[in-house]
């Protein structure tokens, strides 16, 4: 039997692309060696085992953000190993960056040992041997980070795979809290362009994580990762239409003067940068053809604008066009959807 995990895509909402497979309509006797054979497709050839139980389930959503691979694992107690013959079948250069959710699991590699527990994330080497074992039912989030990303700002992967960072506090938070929001961000974020800003953006929270635990930042770092935090607040907030300098210095910590002299060095300031955003997104969602239901008026509104006069001369002054005729232009030709959000209007 050549049967194949059966997968279903979804598009608009809150996600974008994302194969969601499931073993749950499987034969039981099947279902790990499918689950094997998509992982392996998709992520990486592993050997995989159920430490002898009879029974698995998993469930895995594959996104994508410009060739970067995010997936969500909720599945069944298993374990999985990367042999040497495997890396030579299928050597993608690629670091995995694991944020638990829920359960725990043990990472292995070069001789290191590592239970990782909700609210933490580690990283290994997909271009070397490891074993993940998780003697429980588990939920985590992984993202496939090309190596070179990581090596180029410095970082070698020999000292920090398998090593704990917290998910709770610190820069270590903000690579935590944006592994966990990219799905919600995957219609934003779809598109060599995202891909590369998200690439570089995670790169750089782990070096500055990496820094942060080892207790060493310079003055030029810790405004790099306060500015990182102010962004990272700010588009986790945008839908809130109370969202402004005041909240933004109170949530992150920092006085107002402080945050109009960190985006001084910038092409914009503070509140231009909330209200570009809420366009930048408002953009994309006139073009997606699951929105076509909704009026422009209830996507502005979505998006943080309470004024349809502000948000139609804002939208038009950055994009040279008017909302609808955006929209118009758009879905009268299907195939300007794939290269909605590449370059301006």
């Amino acid at each position: 039997m050549d049967a194949q995990p059966r997968a279903r895509y979804l598009r608009g909402g809150d996600v974008s692309a994302i194969a969601v497979v499931s073993t749950s309509a499987v034969a039981p006797a099947d279902r790990l060696a499918l689950w094997g054979n998509f992982v392996g497709r998709h992520i990486g050839h592993l050997q995989s085992d159920t430490f002898g139980d009879r029974h698995f389930d998993g469930r895995l959503e594959l996104g994508d953000i410009g060739g970067l691979k995010l997936c969500r694992i909720i599945a069944s107690r298993h374990r999985v190993v990367r042999t040497p013959n495997q890396i030579l079948r299928d050597d993608r250069g690629y670091v995995k960056i694991v944020a638990q959710i829920e359960g725990a699991g043990r990472f292995e590699q070069a001789s290191r040992k590592l239970v990782l527990t909700p609210g933490e994330w580690s990283m290994y080497d997909t271009t070397r041997t490891y074993t993940v074992s998780n003697p429980e039912p588990i939920n985590q989030l992984a993202l496939l980070l090309p190596r070179e990303r990581l090596t180029r700002l410095g970082l070698n992967m020999e000292q920090l795979a398998v090593q704990r960072f917290s998910g709770k506090h610190g820069v270590g938070r903000l690579v935590y809290d944006l592994l966990s929001s990219a799905f919600a961000e995957l219609p934003v974020l779809a598109g060599p362009r995202g891909g590369e800003e998200f690439a570089d953006t995670m790169a750089n929270l782990v070096r500055l994580a990496v820094l942060d635990q080892m207790g060493v930042q310079s003055d030029a770092g810790i405004r790099e990762t306060t500015r990182d935090r102010v962004k990272a607040f700010i588009h986790a907030n945008l839908q809130d239409p109370l969202l402004s300098l005041d909240r933004v210095a109170a949530a992150v910590g920092c006085s107002k003067r402080n945050l109009h002299k960190m985006f001084a060095l910038e092409d914009e300031t503070l509140n231009t940068h909330i209200w570009n955003c809420r366009l930048d997104r408002i953009r994309h969602d006139l073009a997606n053809p699951a929105l076509l239901q909704q009026s422009i008026t209830e996507i502005a509104f979505a998006w943080g604008f309470n004024s349809s006069t502000h948000f139609s001369r804002s939208f038009r002054e950055r994009y040279g066009v008017a909302p609808r005729a955006y929209r118009t232009m758009v879905h009268r030709d299907g195939a300007y959807w794939a290269v909605a959000n590449k370059t301006p209007v």
